[in-house]
Formats: structure tokens, sequence, C-alpha cells
């Protein structure tokens, strides 16, 4: 699209800075298109413009692809309006929050000991628990939506969609979901200490690099207290994401009912996200086969009875009724 994106028009709020130009498509006589500036960055955008454009059916915009950051970031601070705006489609909603998502994550991972980046991923959580209450049949939406390329940050967004979901298919509370999401969302921040080569390693870790891995728990733990601004509780699944029903799993060797039901849901929603995506060195497996992986060649890893909630609720359409 000659380094143009499409932005849907109703995200664009009055009153406010864009930060970003904002430009109509044009179609030319020989069936090419051109892109023409329909309002610059620093402009305020009135309400007479967003007006015209609803008068003249125009119902996308365009920005620059290099733009698309400064977007995300502008959609981010409006999160909450568009969730709540009738006129924007539950699609296109889903859509912005995964995005806005991924943007945040990325930076969490850059800057990891970022208090303000901690507390854009709250607000997310805050947003996306928000948007699932209110809307019924948004986890779907959002399910569908999932990357299946791997990377860290897509894999933190996913597992937290999956969890929080998962959840409130279970009847979890309100202010369950916020603290469990926020954990699911920080669980792997601790991977920023750890060497990149290891984290991208095409293949199977050796013993050493296995040990390497497994300290980022516990270095996820230590940097978020150190940054401090998160629910107790959501340390839980930062801390036992990785620990298994049968006392195997690290780093306390938890066992069964030792383990929090956000531990459990994190234990199971990861090891999903993961056997469901593409890495370099595999290919995404079909939910039915990962499922099958995890029953069969997983024994012991996860709680009996939330794993077959798992798939119960994977089979319910994901609408958030049992």
């Amino acid at each position: 699209m000659d380094g143009y994106i499409p932005i849907t028009t109703n995200v664009i709020r009055k009153g406010i800075v864009l930060g970003f130009d904002l430009y109509l498509q044009v179609c030319l006589d020989n069936d090419k298109v051109s892109y023409i500036l329909y309002c610059r960055a620093n402009n305020i955008v009135e309400h007479e413009k967003i007006a015209e454009l609803f008068t003249r059916s125009i119902n996308r915009l365009y920005i620059k692809r290099e733009d698309q950051k400064k977007f995300l970031e502008y959609t981010e601070s409006g999160l909450k309006k568009i969730i709540n705006d009738n006129t924007v489609s539950r699609k296109v909603k889903s859509q912005i929050v995964y995005d806005v998502a991924k943007n945040v994550m990325v930076d969490v991972f850059k800057d990891p000991r970022s208090g303000k980046n901690i507390e854009r991923s709250k607000n997310w959580i805050s947003n996306i628990v928000e948007f699932m209450i209110k809307d019924k049949s948004s986890s779907l939406n959002l399910v569908e939506i999932l990357s299946y390329d791997y990377y860290t940050y897509t894999h933190s967004v996913n597992v937290s969609i999956l969890g929080l979901a998962f959840a409130r298919y279970l009847k979890f509370r309100n202010d369950e979901l916020t603290m469990l999401g926020t954990g699911l969302l920080l669980h792997d921040v601790g991977k920023t200490t750890i060497s990149v080569g290891i984290i991208n390693k095409n293949g199977r870790l050796n013993d050493h690099e296995y040990l390497e891995i497994r300290k980022h728990v516990e270095q996820g733990i230590e940097i978020l207290t150190k940054t401090g601004g998160i629910a107790e509780e959501s340390y839980l699944p930062i801390l036992q994401h990785h620990e298994r029903s049968d006392g195997k799993g690290y780093p306390g060797g938890l066992k069964n009912e030792e383990i929090h039901a956000y531990g459990k849901i994190a234990k199971i929603v990861d090891v999903y996200d993961a056997i469901t995506t593409r890495r370099s060195y595999s290919d995404a497996r079909k939910p039915f086969l990962a499922l099958k992986i995890m029953k069969e060649e997983m024994a012991g890893s996860f709680d009996k009875n939330l794993f077959r909630e798992f798939i119960l609720f994977l089979g319910s359409g994901i609408r958030g009724e049992k």
C-alpha cells in the first residue's frame, strides 16, 4: 500500500492533537491511488472535520507506516473511549486493543524497570477486562486475532488474552481478572535479563542454557519488586507459570494445591500458546493437536480439573458462558 496504513475514521477523537499526519486516499484515472494530506500532525481535529468525513461516508483514513507507533500511542491514550464507543465495531476494537498491547509490551521489554511502562501495562489490563465484561463476544474476537508468529512480546499478550478469557469463562470476579491479567501480561519480563542468543536459539537448549533460562522467573520477580506498583496477587502467575502439578516444575517444585489457581492457569495458557505459535524451529500446531500433546506428552504438568475446563472453554466458542 505504498507505505500507507488504513485506520478507521471513528477512532479519531476531536479536540486532540494527533501527533501524526492523516491522509485521504484518492483513486486516479489509471486505477492507481494517491494520498492527499488531510490533517497535519500538529493540528487539532475539530468536530467539523470529523462530521465532514461521516457526511461523505469516508470510513477510512491513512497514516504513513512509519507513524504506526505514534498512532498506537494515540489510541492507547484514548483506549477506554474507543472501547465504550458504540460506533466502533467489535472487530475494530479488538484489533486496536491487541495492537496497543503489542506496542506496550515492546516498550516493557525494552525497559522493564520503567514504572511508566508497568503502569501502561496495568491500564491496558483494566481496559481489556472492561471490554470483556461489557461485550461477552469480545473474548472470541480477541482470541481469533492472536498472532501465531512467536516473539516474547506477542507471546505475553497472547497469554494474557487467553488467560483472561479462560478465567472469565470460569466466572472469576472482576478484581481477580485484573490481578491475574497483570501477572500474565508480565509473566516473562525476566527474560530481558537472559542472553538473546539463548532466547532465540533455533533448537533444543543444552543443560547450561536451560539453567540460565530458568532464572527468568525469579529475575522477573526481582525486577517488578524493585519497580513496584502491582498487586501482590499479580506476582503469582509470574512466579508459578513453570510449576507442575507433579512437583517437577520450577522454581519451587510445588505440587497440586500448593500452586495457586493463577499459577495453574498461567501454566496451561503459557504452554498452549507456545505450542500453537510458529517458531523458527517448529511450525504452529493446530488446537486439537496442541491439546493432545499437552494431555499425552506432558502428563503431570497441569491441574487435571482446570485442563479439562480449558478444553471445554476452547470448545465453547469462548463466549464466557458455561
